[in-house]
C-alpha cells in the first residue's frame, strides 16, 4: 500500500501537477444591499365609532391580571388617543365566552375592562375619558358552541362614546 502511494506521488511529480497551491486573487466584494419589508397594517386603528385593536389583549387565566406581551398593543391606543384629542369619552368593553357560570363571567369581564383602563390612565390617558364595562358573554361575535368562536368572544374592545370637533393646535408667528 505504502508503494502505491509513494509511486502515485512521484507520478503527480514527474506530470508537472504539484500537491502545493498557488495564491490567487480573491474574489471581487459582491455589492449586497439589504433592505426592509414595508411595515404591515395598523394593529391600531381610528374609526368613527370605535378604535379597532387587529390584536387581542391577553390576560392571565381567570384573572383581570394583563399580560406583558399586551403591553405594546395598549401602548398603540395611547397613542391613537394623545393623538386624537377630539375624542373625549371611550368605554372600554370586557367580554368572555359563554363557559363557565354567567355572572362569574359578567364580574371578570368587568375586572379586565377597568384593568386596561387603569393600565390606559397610567400611561396618560385622563381617567374622564374612559369609562369600563363589563358584558360577559352577553355580545358574542362567534358561535360559542366551538373553540375557535369561544376565542372570538373572549375581546376588549374600545367604543368611542362621545367626541367633539378635530381640534388644531394654531401657534402664533
Amino acid at each position: 500500500m505504502r508503494g502505491l502511494l509513494l509511486s502515485a506521488l512521484l507520478a503527480t511529480a514527474a506530470s508537472g501537477c504539484s500537491l502545493f497551491t498557488t495564491k490567487e486573487q480573491p474574489f471581487p466584494p459582491l455589492d449586497i444591499t439589504a433592505r426592509r419589508p414595508p411595515p404591515g397594517p395598523d394593529r391600531v386603528v381610528l374609526l368613527p365609532s370605535n378604535i379597532v385593536i387587529s390584536d387581542k389583549v391577553q390576560f392571565q387565566t381567570n384573572s383581570a391580571d394583563l399580560l406583558e406581551v399586551s403591553f405594546k398593543l395598549l401602548d398603540e391606543v395611547v397613542t391613537v388617543m394623545s393623538a386624537n384629542p377630539q375624542i373625549e369619552e371611550v368605554r372600554v368593553e370586557g367580554h368572555t365566552d359563554s363557559t363557565g357560570d354567567a355572572a362569574y363571567n359578567k364580574t371578570l369581564s368587568q375586572k379586565r375592562a377597568e384593568s386596561v383602563m387603569k393600565y390606559l390612565v397610567g400611561k396618560g390617558i385622563a381617567k374622564g375619558r374612559l369609562t369600563a364595562e363589563g358584558f360577559g358573554a352577553d355580545k358574542p361575535i362567534a358561535d360559542n358552541a366551538e373553540p375557535a368562536g369561544q376565542d372570538m368572544n373572549r375581546r376588549v374592545e374600545f367604543f368611542i362614546v362621545k367626541q367633539g370637533p378635530i381640534k388644531k393646535i394654531v401657534k402664533d408667528q
